[in-house]
């Protein structure tokens, strides 16, 4: 019987789609499914996933909805949806190659500390989440190419509904570097999707030229160029907001209107699992998991 859905939306990464799901796949046991939801690729990626749907019992490719939204946001509602799991692994991307055991570690990790909360949370780990189906459907993601994971945290932090788990590496990166064309396209798209999900113009304007830096939702480039930043930052919202007036609009919760919020209140929140469990008075025993998960979820800070 499935207990647990692995969601993974894939658009034309047919260069690393194999080498992720197969990392995924072969390390876990039959409770397990791998949902990969496909937005309409054209790069060879679905007869990827066809082949390998033939190949694992556990793997579903769904290559019927790709006409249902063009956002990724859409798309992991459609691997939500789609999942026959109680719990749900969100956001796992396609072009990262997972350890061996980090899967099934996290969720032993999940469940000892829900075993203290006494209510449904979603585990926000690094590069891995995990929650109840029920909670995601009942917290959809915003209808967004880009920062739809922002907009669910907000209200995930709002009902007191999410934990940040700091911990160790579990995957590399098996993709490649965005080139400064695409890099830059991406930023006025995150951009766009910020005023669309409730941030103020004036809190924007206002980051841009001074923020705390936590480099969480934000990349470190240095102090030249942080620097050399903030003008094209400060022009870039200017243009984002223009884009963002006839969008989409979603509500975004109090105290969540000023940006750089989010990202402050991760970095007050994510802590060692050591920390997190002292915080809410939860015992962990890391005996119960692999050398890797030890090695990686309970190194105390």
């Amino acid at each position: 019987m499935v207990r647990y859905s692995i969601a993974v939306c894939n658009y034309n990464m047919a260069d690393t789609l194999e080498r992720s799901l197969r990392s995924i796949v072969d390390q876990v046991d039959d409770s397990y499914e791998v949902v990969v939801v496909d937005g309409g690729s054209t790069d060879g990626s679905r007869d990827i996933l066809r082949e390998l749907e033939d190949e694992y019992a556990k793997l579903r490719a769904i290559l019927h909805r790709a006409d249902e939204y063009d956002t990724l946001g859409g798309d992991r509602n459609i691997a939500v949806e789609e999942s026959n799991g109680d719990y749900v692994f969100v956001q796992l991307d396609a072009d990262n190659r997972f350890f061996d055991g980090v899967i099934e570690d996290f969720a032993a990790v999940y469940h000892q500390l829900e075993s203290g909360m006494g209510r449904p949370f979603f585990l926000s780990g690094m590069s891995i989440n995990i929650a109840p189906r029920s909670l995601l459907m009942d917290h959809p993601y915003p209808n967004l190419p880009v920062g739809e994971d922002r907009h669910l945290w907000q209200q995930l932090f709002a009902e007191d509904a999410i934990l940040w788990l700091e911990h160790g590496s579990v995957c590399e990166s098996i993709g490649y570097d965005k080139d400064f064309s695409a890099e830059l396209k991406r930023d006025i798209r995150v951009k766009i999707c910020d005023f669309q999900s409730g941030i103020t113009l004036r809190s924007a304007l206002a980051w841009s030229l001074h923020h705390d830096r936590y480099y969480i939702l934000e990349r470190d480039r240095g102090p030249l160029l942080n620097t050399f930043k903030k003008p094209y930052d400060f022009l870039s919202h200017c243009y984002a907001y223009w884009k963002a007036r006839d969008r989409e609009q979603y509500d975004t919760p109090p105290g969540f209107e000023t940006k750089g919020t989010l990202e402050c209140r991760i970095a007050e929140e994510r802590k060692p699992l050591n920390e997190l469990a002292d915080q809410y008075g939860i015992e962990v025993d890391c005996s119960q998991l692999s050398e890797t998960g030890r090695h990686v979820y309970c190194q105390k800070s």
